[in-house]
């Protein structure tokens, strides 16, 4: 008995160990009921997409004749190999259409309603999304009508459409009026015509149907296609990909209850194979964001899994993915994604063809203006990309908001690869790169001067750091080295707001080395003060040498960045960074000065925002260095610009919190920071993190360890999410100062080591509560300094057993939440 769902072999109700190949085989074999099959056709099912010598299937038929006696396995000279033995396949129910969806529930839900409401529905979406399955689903739950289902994608001639709907209702016809055949036998119940994959049809099936909903007033019609009929009364339900695991997910159970992990565990479950283990979820995971959740894409990764483990699969999804075949028992009539493809792009004109290809260069999502910025070159026009676009997504070729749950317009990966393997060398031929690098830098400043006013709290970014990483990774490559620099440099403050910190940080020490005697003045200064400064939010091996930069080239970048027509955003942020350079050398009054010209030069160029951020580091500065008057105008005069200018107060309130805990009010700082974390104010990561951080130290200080603790673990969460590394050394001495406080000094030991062996490799300096917090430490540490301390984490294990430490607690976040 040959049980294919389960892939197994059992002979007397015991099964037969066979290997994948030879069960592929044997299955083979058995299909062909008794002939004989080529050498060609077997090594073709058994190895699909793949060139194996003809040695390979002599392996595996003597594998077979091993487990089922030499006589199973016949020789048929001239022709190939014959199956000598009986199969019988066991009793199996197919599974309900229902039974098969994934991830719709929502979906069958609403297109039940939209039946409910009207005589015309269609299914709308890219192909390999699903639509038919969701078609069969809906018709197997309306038993009580009948339903037909006519398949489309055979016809390739005009007018046959009534002839395959005729043929679907098992019509027996002779005469001339087909049409009114049809809508006469229509017109004798109730029923639901289901028109499946109409899209390469659609003027026929739009003149079809019209005569069908005006003469037969009970039937009712349901469409899957790729883009609308466009009739009047048409419900459209947008078919979007099925939804993957957020990008920064790693939970084991989080990443299987997505659905399109849940699809591709079903479908490699029904093959009768062992699931997955928990270390596989995260790359299983980013395959399915790779393959945008597309159910036809995702069925074939299950099939890939097969033979091969998760993490090799990687090396598929690099190369020609799509030319890949489907396993022919998956009930899809695509045999490949390239095949689902090509059918939707036969149907374009040349200029949609073309500017599919061109779209190509974006990785991520954009907006119809960067369509047009990037795309619109001879022979195409700018004023011609918005309607062309259109084209494309009214056949799902471009995916919008209602087709992925997200802003923007972008292809779809799989779409993606297919345009560039359509016209090979198009994007470097029509120098489209260098023009989506030009678009990214005027985006990215528009939404770094936008993004400090209260009134634009909810602006969007309209680019996709996607198309930033794939941009810096081409031009730094040595395509165009000066403009990925200068896209790094831009880039670096947007990554406050998205993260994670070291994605970035590679890109700038990337275009730092690259710099030579050609790189322009301006350009070196600014990567050099960022990567030795704090223009970075990461601890980096360059500030162990910050007293030789400063030395030696502190005051030539300062002087690049004071000639004409260097950028704001670079003047600033090298001011700022040149500043910390003087303050961690030694020298407050100098990196005073530095700020204060940053000041200045903000408030020129109505900066307000970075105004505000200098002052506001000027007044914990002062407060630092005991200059709490000092301080406090700095801070008065942050805030009276806030107010003027529409600012968010998170910020000045975080560096006024830390002036009144330097100056000895923590009650002061404590309610501070209490007060901005009630502010609802979009936050970058990295100021949410550092206010939990603040909090949870002064809390400590003062005893109030319970609070300390879940302020602790709030911010823990998102510097692990960020991979914010600045803020690594602190967040274990202060776990270590808790550690200590709730029992458990085996683990404040090895925390405490380990924090401080960091901030000594940094040439950090401790300020505030970070001081005031080691010095805690180490004293109540004392007792225990003769206790073994044999752990040596690396700093991801000690922050994964702080949060463990942290999660069990009674007074965690987690178990408060």
């Amino acid at each position: 008995m040959l049980d294919q769902v389960h892939r197994r072999l059992l002979r007397d109700g015991q099964p037969v160990v066979l290997g994948d190949r030879a069960f592929d085989l044997l299955r083979a074999l058995g299909a062909a009921e008794g002939r004989a099959v080529t050498a060609a056709e077997l090594t073709a099912q058994v190895w699909p997409g793949l060139t194996v010598s003809a040695g390979n299937l002599r392996v595996q038929v003597r594998a077979l004749r091993r487990a089922l006696g030499d006589d199973a396995i016949e020789n048929v000279p001239g022709v190939g190999y014959r199956l000598a033995l009986p199969l019988t396949a066991p009793g199996v129910p197919d599974p309900s259409p229902v039974d098969l969806l994934v991830g719709r529930e929502a979906e069958m839900e609403g297109l039940g309603g939209m039946l409910s409401r009207s005589r015309l529905v269609t299914i709308v979406g890219p192909g390999g999304v699903g639509k038919t399955s969701l078609a069969r689903a809906a018709t197997a739950a309306l038993p009580e009508i009948r339903t037909v289902h006519v398949e489309l994608a055979p016809v390739r001639q005009p007018g046959l459409v009534p002839v395959v709907t005729a043929a679907a209702l098992s019509m027996k016809f002779v005469g001339g009026d087909l049409l009114g055949a049809i809508r006469t036998n229509l017109s004798t119940e109730p029923t639901l015509l289901v028109l499946d994959n109409a899209e390469h049809v659609l003027d026929e099936v739009a003149e079809f149907a019209d005569g069908l909903l005006g003469a037969c007033p009970y039937v009712r019609l349901l469409l899957t296609s790729r883009e609308p009929l466009g009739l009047a009364g048409e419900l459209l339900l947008h078919l979007c990909p099925l939804a993957c695991p957020p990008e920064d997910e790693t939970d084991p159970d989080v990443v299987r209850a997505a659905p399109a992990v849940r699809l591709v565990l079903r479908n490699h479950a029904r093959a009768g194979w062992p699931p997955p283990g928990d270390a596989d979820m995260p790359a299983l995971a980013r395959l399915c964001r790779h393959l945008d959740g597309l159910p036809l894409g995702l069925v074939l990764l299950a099939a890939l899994l097969r033979d091969c483990p998760v993490d090799e699969v990687v090396q598929a999804l690099e190369g020609r993915f799509q030319d890949l075949p489907l396993p022919d028992d998956v009930g899809y009539r695509h045999g490949s994604l390239t095949r689902m493809l090509d059918w939707s792009v036969e149907t374009l004109s040349p200029p949609e063809r073309l500017l599919l290809c061109r779209l190509a260069v974006f990785s991520g999502a954009w907006p119809v203006e960067a369509a047009a910025a990037v795309c619109g070159a001879a022979p195409l026009r700018r004023d011609e990309v918005p309607g062309l676009v259109a084209g494309l997504v009214s056949r799902s070729l471009v995916v919008g908001p209602g087709q992925r749950r997200e802003p923007g317009l972008r292809l779809l990966d799989t779409i993606r690869q297919y345009a560039l393997a359509l016209e090979p060398g198009l994007i470097d031929r029509d120098r489209l790169r260098p023009r989506v690098i030009d678009w990214l830098q005027v985006e990215t400043r528009r939404v770094l001067v936008a993004k400090g006013h209260v009134r634009n709290a909810d602006e969007r970014l309209r680019l996709d750091v996607a198309d930033i990483r794939s941009m810096l990774a081409w031009a730094l490559a040595g395509a165009d080295i000066v403009k990925g620099q200068e896209l790094a440099i831009t880039a670096c403050r947007l990554w406050n707001y998205v993260g994670p910190m070291n994605d970035m940080v590679q890109h700038v020490v990337r275009a730092w080395a690259l710099c030579d005697d050609q790189t322009p003045p301006h350009i070196r200064a600014t990567l050099g003060l960022l990567i030795h400064g704090e223009g970075l939010p990461l601890r980096l091996p360059f500030h162990a040498h910050r007293e030789t930069y400063a030395r030696t080239e502190l005051p030539w970048a300062v002087a690049a960045l004071r000639a004409p027509d260097v950028p704001p955003f670079f003047c600033i942020d090298g001011l700022l960074s040149a500043g910390y350079i003087r303050w961690y050398t030694g020298d407050a009054a100098a990196c005073l000065e530095l700020w204060a010209e940053g000041v200045d030069y903000s408030g020129q160029r109505e900066m307000y925002s970075d105004q505000v951020r200098l002052l506001s580091l000027a007044g914990w500065l002062r407060a630092e260095t005991g200059d709490p008057e000092g301080a406090r105008q700095e801070f008065t005069k942050a805030q009276s610009i806030a107010e003027q200018q529409g600012l968010f107060r998170k910020l000045p309130m975080l560096r006024l919190a830390e002036a009144e805990f330097s100056a000895g009010n923590r009650d002061a700082a404590i309610e501070m920071v209490r007060l901005a974390l009630t502010l609802s104010e979009p936050t970058m990561p990295i100021l949410q993190q550092t206010l939990h951080a603040n909090l949870s130290s002064y809390l400590l200080l003062n005893g109030q360890v319970e609070e300390a603790l879940v302020q602790a673990q709030a911010a823990l969460i998102i510097t692990r999410r960020v991979q914010y590394s600045f803020a690594y050394s602190w967040t274990l001495e202060r776990g270590a100062l808790l550690a200590l406080r709730l029992g458990r000094p085996d683990l404040a030991r090895p925390l405490a080591a380990l924090g401080d062996r960091m901030v000594r490799a940094d040439t950090r300096k401790r300020g505030g509560a970070e001081r005031a917090l080691h010095a805690m430490l180490m004293a109540e540490l004392e007792p225990f300094a003769a206790a073994d301390d044999a752990v040596d984490w690396t700093v991801e294990q000690a922050l994964a057993a702080l949060a463990s430490f942290y999660a069990e607690h009674p007074s965690s976040l987690s178990s408060m939440t």
